[in-house]
């Protein structure tokens, strides 16, 4: 069976317009001061890392209470919807495959996937996409992240990324940028 692994943040999504233009009001559940909140946010659409070596802190709550919420408003590209369509049409098992930690974000992952009727067969969280698909014996990867555009082609794993302002100027290593996801068509069928 043809399968096909595709990332969801900033792939399929908004992710990052919705993170740096949604009007984000601070409330108790935050559990941070109005200062703190304004001070985190701005580090948080900036990308700035945690500074501290612990797994959780104040700031990485903060990150993913923000998250969460991206996660449920983000809007869907209209384009990868079709194609995922597409997909399910022409009998590819298709393998949503993502950064969130799925543990927390589970059901609002499938709940978004399921409201903007984007079919799916597995959803899984991967810290290394290359290494899933290559255990998984998955020849296609459609993501946006640097290390994957990076890296794919070096182990077997053909990636395809829609063109972003981070990829400008970057060398694609194999891999190739897209604007539409109707140009992966004839990529992954030919």
């Amino acid at each position: 069976m043809k399968t096909i692994a595709i990332d969801l943040d900033d792939t399929l999504n908004d992710f990052s317009a919705t993170l740096r233009t949604f009007e984000f009001v601070h409330d108790d559940s935050y559990a941070v001061s109005p200062e703190t909140f304004a001070r985190y946010l701005a580090k948080l659409r900036t990308d700035t890392p945690d500074e501290s070596d612990l797994l959780s802190t104040e700031y990485s709550f903060f990150r993913y209470k923000v998250h969460h919420q991206c996660y449920q408003l983000a809007r869907p590209r209209l384009d990868g919807v079709e194609f995922m369509h597409w997909l399910r049409a022409e009998g590819w098992r298709i393998v949503i495959c993502t950064y969130r930690d799925l543990r927390r974000a589970n059901d609002c992952t499938r709940q978004w996937l399921g409201d903007h009727g984007i079919p799916f067969d597995h959803l899984f969280m991967a810290w290394n996409k290359i290494v899933f698909c290559r255990l998984w014996g998955i020849a296609h990867l459609v993501d946006d992240d640097l290390f994957n555009i990076d890296h794919g082609e070096a182990y077997g794993v053909k990636v395809y990324f829609p063109v972003m302002e981070k990829h400008r100027g970057r060398p694609a290593a194999g891999a190739r940028g897209f604007s539409a996801f109707g140009e992966l068509k004839p990529w992954i069928t030919g």
